[in-house]
């Protein structure tokens, strides 16, 4: 797998005044924009053609990266509207997108283990993949509130945006492996792929989970950005 496509178009009004003439995904820790140590944790996992769907404040992504080829990468852009959801966004790339690529979030961090993932996924014999955080630790972004219903298979049984369910056992982290015809489950108009999309696929058994006890990292607060930028400076490929 070579190919990541980045949900990077929301507004991140959690972080206040630092999202308001920059994008999420753009907020500087370390002294880098939060962005590129993702982009860079996915080279390093052999990653090589990227493609951001960018929304609000997109052009500011785009002036950074440009075409990626001085980091080593080539990276594409999808635009739309800040009010466009995130379902749409992917359908709204399809003629970039490869019959099979990851899919993230760009505020999440979590240093994933690419050949275990894609071994996995090749073995359940699923269309489609996520990565669920075990969560037994409470150190997921809602504490111990989970999102994700596993069955003893590892299939995704359910996904409850609003972590309301009773028997929920895990937290979906993004970092999906997905096959293109994840677009035929996409239907016309604003479509949000985790209250519209997510549901109806794990309801069908289609979504596979990758199970890790790895903690990740985001920068929903400012508060999440100072124990993320503790974490991130442990890694050395923010300079390559």
């Amino acid at each position: 797998m070579k190919q990541a496509v980045i949900l990077a178009g929301g507004r991140g009004s959690r972080l206040g005044a630092l999202t308001d003439l920059c994008p999420k995904p753009m907020v500087m820790v370390n002294g880098y924009p939060f962005l590129r140590h993702l982009i860079l944790m996915l080279k390093d996992r052999g990653i090589s053609d990227i493609v951001i769907l960018v929304g609000y404040l997109g052009g500011k992504i785009m002036e950074y990266f440009s075409d990626g080829s001085t980091l080593g990468l080539t990276i594409r852009y999808s635009s739309g509207a800040v009010d466009m959801e995130t379902g749409t966004r992917l359908k709204n790339a399809a003629e970039l997108l490869e019959d099979k690529f990851l899919l993230l979030y760009c505020d999440n961090y979590w240093p994933l283990d690419l050949d275990r993932m894609t071994e996995f996924y090749d073995r359940s014999g699923a269309l489609f993949m996520t990565t669920v955080y075990n969560n037994t630790d409470g150190r997921g972004e809602y504490g111990y509130e989970n999102n994700i219903m596993l069955d003893k298979e590892g299939f995704v049984v359910k996904y409850d945006k609003q972590r309301r369910e009773k028997g929920l056992n895990g937290v979906d982290i993004g970092f999906f492996v997905l096959d293109k015809k994840i677009l035929e489950f996409i239907p016309d108009g604003n479509i949000s792929f985790e209250k519209d999309v997510l549901p109806v696929i794990a309801a069908k058994r289609l979504l596979a989970a990758y199970r890790t006890d790895a903690g990740y990292y985001y920068i929903t607060t400012e508060r999440d950005l100072t124990v993320t930028a503790e974490f991130l400076s442990t890694m050395d490929i923010t300079t390559k």
